[in-house]
């Protein structure tokens, strides 16, 4: 037996713990698991009760945002200003810039729209020295929100390049380092808060996208690290581990045409190794289950980003999503062994496919049995 199916053995302690409590019987043992289970109700009621309180002033506490052109950056950025922040919004191209200041037009927060590559020194260093200037009417910035992401090359790591892993780390993860590095100081002046969207990837690994999963990793990191460090400055950081939703970053068209560059780069004895019916059924199962789990409710994640900002008790972290919530942070709690059984079954059952030199393996394996 392989050492990855030894983790099935994991899957007899879902049954068998019940049984193991009614047999023994033990009241002592079941008072105390019910006062945990009470503990954790109230710990959360509490939470969420005290997650009503808001700040005030919000017409004076500026707050700078990155990846504005769609998606999450640019909701955050037209909420924010529905409630009279001013809003500096950081957008990768012009054409982003003018179709936000458009839709914004008529709301009440004031915005400034600043061309900004977070995978550039140059473009976050003339960005943090337009807002040393830009700033000084607030204080400093209240709030800076590293939203500025991207999924980059995704397929099996056999298939990928290390330049796969240093294109979405450079965004997704040094991106973050080098805005939050860049405008730290104003942070500081108005004890401000840090606000960083890392993802459930950060969490558990899935198969497919690890450069994206080692990004949101790393990032997280090093959130929880300047979260210490920051708390003598009065600065607070959080972070946001979003599911799968329903934005330009998982568009099925962009998924789709970096799953094709990737298998196109892809090196012929690797190519044999897999088969082509393992990149054509692997590229269809990648596009139908982003489909399947990617919700439509991206303003969930929205209001988590604007509670983080604006809340009284901000949250240090936000699981957002059914599938964060239910499926994938309890799942990282779980003894590896049986995360990963679980794993491998979940991709049985959605019928993911089997590399073609494996195939060809068991079909020997079955003939030699037979003979």
């Amino acid at each position: 037996m392989n050492s990855p199916d030894l983790g099935f053995l994991w899957l007899l302690a879902i049954p068998l713990l019940p049984y193991l409590v009614y047999l023994l019987q033990d009241v002592t043992f079941l008072s105390g698991l019910g006062y945990i289970v009470l503990l954790f109700i109230s710990y959360h009621a509490i939470q969420q009760a005290l997650g009503i309180f808001e700040i005030g002033d919000l017409d004076k506490r500026a707050v700078f945002i990155t990846g504005c052109d769609t998606g999450f950056g640019n909701l955050l950025a037209l909420k924010c200003m529905k409630r009279g922040m001013p809003v500096f919004a950081g957008c990768l191209t012009e054409k982003g810039a003018a179709a936000l200041r458009d839709a914004s037009a008529s709301l009440p927060g004031k915005l400034e729209t600043l061309i900004v590559n977070v995978a550039s020194d140059e473009s976050v260093a003339a960005a943090a020295k337009y807002l040393d200037k830009a700033t000084k009417p607030y204080g400093g910035l209240h709030g800076v929100v590293n939203n500025a992401g991207i999924v980059g090359g995704a397929f099996f790591d056999d298939m990928l390049t290390i330049d796969n892993y240093r294109e979405v780390v450079e965004v997704n993860t040094f991106g973050v380092i080098r805005v939050t590095k860049a405008v730290k100081h104003l942070v500081k002046k108005t004890r401000g808060r840090i606000v960083t969207v890392a993802s459930i990837c950060a969490r558990i690994g899935i198969r497919g996208i690890g450069p994206y999963t080692v990004s949101k990793y790393a990032a997280t990191a090093y959130c929880e690290v300047i979260r210490q460090e920051l708390h003598h400055f009065g600065v607070s950081v959080h972070i946001l581990e979003p599911g799968f939703f329903n934005t330009p970053l998982i568009d099925e068209k962009i998924v789709q045409a970096g799953i094709d560059k990737v298998w196109t780069n892809t090196p012929d004895a690797i190519k044999r190794e897999y088969g082509e019916r393992f990149f054509t059924q692997g590229r269809e199962k990648a596009t139908s289950s982003l489909a399947m789990f990617g919700s439509p409710k991206v303003h969930l994640v929205v209001d988590a980003y604007f509670h983080a900002l604006t809340a009284r008790f901000p949250h240090l972290r936000y699981q957002v999503g059914v599938d964060s919530k239910l499926l994938f942070v309890p799942m990282a709690y779980l003894p590896t062994g049986l995360r990963d059984a679980l794993a491998h079954a979940i991709a049985k059952m959605l019928g993911e496919p089997v590399p073609e030199c494996v195939k060809q393996q068991e079909a020997k394996i079955m003939s030699a049995k037979n003979q």
